[in-house]
């Protein structure tokens, strides 16, 4: 189709003569010819914007780690197309026009300047979903640990030894090539266009059309896009009698995502919670996976926490209050259910807040549903975040209700401090500050009696709450201690969080100290 379009203009040589070109002598041949165009300025200048800026990402994304392979991006072959094209539509704009050459052809010009704006825009979307997932800290990665390391089930209520395990034992699998080795990271391909999956819906949920969504987000439109997670692209959008909704979209086309939509969609159905996130229905067709998930105006928890609203906005006392107490409610729901779910990547990036901040727990891609007699889950794959990981997940691939419990406590401690960054004055390892980054400040000042240091600073006014944002401090160290068997249940922090009349227990060194 876009052969035939660039033939019917003429343009086939010229977008011939630009083949075996880089990704930035094209970007830099674009800049070049909109120096002198005279037709369609406005559009030549917003495709060099968005190429020059897709330029700056793409460079980001191959000097990282994930690729250290040129080639294993293979969409690089599908974004060099998009920009060759759009160089010889940038150098047909250049001269000037005759009257039957704008009659004839100058429409059709301008309709494939938009057309490739378009197709860049997809590329800086999902770029930059890319570099999200390089950049780690907060985003779920993956880790395939040998059959030999994984923790047997009688010994995961034991001491685990706090040295992680080797390197070179690990296969680091980032979420954008989920189950390949980074050097298999072109097996996934982006969604660009209809793949071929086994369709199906759950029973009872409503269903969606392609169509529908499509026309509901502008076609998946970046002005729509509202949030990048490590397996899918979150969309808002109106549908019918529902003014927002959140569509959740497969990032691109592999087993592990469209997998990872369908477990959520399992789980998520079936539940029934004021603080887990609703699910509207879903759409399963033409090779799509995408879920039709409620708008959450207040976007995650994490915005508020480290984003742009952390300062401009701080949480007082009364919301972090209810926001932490509704977190707890929903994971003891979690946990008490049938089956009991354990949800695994619990923080606040996967935590949603309403238009009155009440906190939705969400993402359930990774989560598991334990049998009646099934305490844990040891596969000996792991998947979870740098900084809520319980250390015996993180080493011995076995995934518990004790490891919400650890994702749990960390959350708070966050919540409680405003930020996921300690003190700088701080000696931590790197693993304490990587995995654990608040456990040792907290805990320091917890044997010190001086926990207002950590408190944020800017709830040391409420000094009626002062006593109690403390207490939540040593609820918080109590989940996050290194053995398992040590945590509380999420009932029993429930409870401790309610109630000033539960006398707490000390608690023991935390994991990553």
């Amino acid at each position: 189709m876009v052969i035939e379009a660039l033939c019917c203009l003429g343009l086939t040589a010229n977008v011939t003569q630009l083949a075996g070109l880089e990704v930035p002598t094209l970007v830099k041949i674009i800049k070049s010819h909109v120096e002198t165009v005279r037709q369609n300025k406005e559009d030549c200048e917003q495709l060099a914007t968005r190429a020059d800026y897709i330029h700056d990402l793409h460079r980001r994304v191959q000097e990282s780690k994930v690729t250290g392979d040129p080639d294993a991006w293979k969409s690089t072959e599908a974004l060099k197309s998009a920009l060759r094209r759009a160089c010889a539509l940038v150098e047909s704009c250049q001269g000037e026009w005759n009257y039957m050459y704008r009659f004839c052809k100058g429409g059709r010009i301008a309709r494939e300047l938009r057309k490739v704006f378009h197709d860049l825009e997809f590329f800086v979307s999902h770029l930059t979903a890319i570099i999200t997932i390089i950049n780690y800290d907060q985003i779920t990665r993956y880790y395939s640990i040998p059959k030999s390391d994984v923790v047997q089930p009688q010994e995961v209520a034991q001491e685990v030894p706090s040295v992680a395990l080797p390197a070179e034992n690990i296969k680091h699998n980032y979420c954008n090539c989920m189950g390949q080795t980074m050097s298999s990271l072109g097996k996934a391909q982006l969604v660009t266009e209809h793949s071929i999956v086994n369709e199906g819906q759950l029973p009872g949920l409503k269903k969606f059309t392609f169509s529908e969504l499509k026309a509901a987000t502008d076609n998946f439109s970046l002005e729509n896009q509202i949030g990048v997670g490590a397996f899918s692209i979150v969309y808002k959008g109106p549908l019918n009698d529902i003014p927002a909704f959140a569509v959740k979209r497969a990032s691109y086309v592999n087993e592990i995502p469209f997998e990872q939509l369908k477990n959520e969609a399992n789980i998520i159905s079936k539940l029934q919670h004021t603080n887990i996130v609703k699910l509207l229905g879903q759409c399963i067709q033409e090779g799509e996976t995408i879920l039709v998930l409620e708008y959450m105006p207040n976007k995650s928890l994490d915005s508020f926490m480290n984003g742009e609203r952390a300062t401009e906005l701080p949480l007082d006392w009364p919301n972090r209050s209810q926001i932490v107490q509704g977190i707890a409610e929903g994971v003891v729901y979690l946990h008490k259910c049938e089956p009991r779910i354990i949800h695994g990547d619990l923080k606040p990036g996967n935590i949603l807040l309403d238009a009155d901040l009440k906190p939705k727990i969400c993402d359930f891609g990774t989560s598991k549903a334990l049998r009646p007699d099934q305490d844990q889950d040891c596969t000996g794959l792991v998947v979870g975040s740098r900084g809520y990981m319980a250390p015996e997940y993180k080493q011995g691939g076995c995934v518990s209700l004790k490891t919400d419990v650890y994702s749990f406590g960390a959350t708070l401690l966050e919540i409680i401090r405003g930020s996921r960054i300690p003190s700088s004055t701080l000696e931590l390892s790197d693993e304490s500050r990587d995995y654990g980054p608040l456990n040792k400040w907290a805990w320091d000042l917890w044997r010190e009696g001086d926990l207002m240091e950590f408190i944020d600073p800017s709830l040391h006014g409420e000094t009626h709450a002062a006593a109690g944002m403390q207490r939540w401090v040593q609820v918080a160290l109590l989940c996050v201690q290194h053995s398992p068997g040590d945590r509380p249940d999420m009932w029993d922090v429930l409870l401790m969080l309610r109630s000033d009349s539960v006398i707490l227990p000390k608690p023991s060194r935390p994991a990553y100290y």
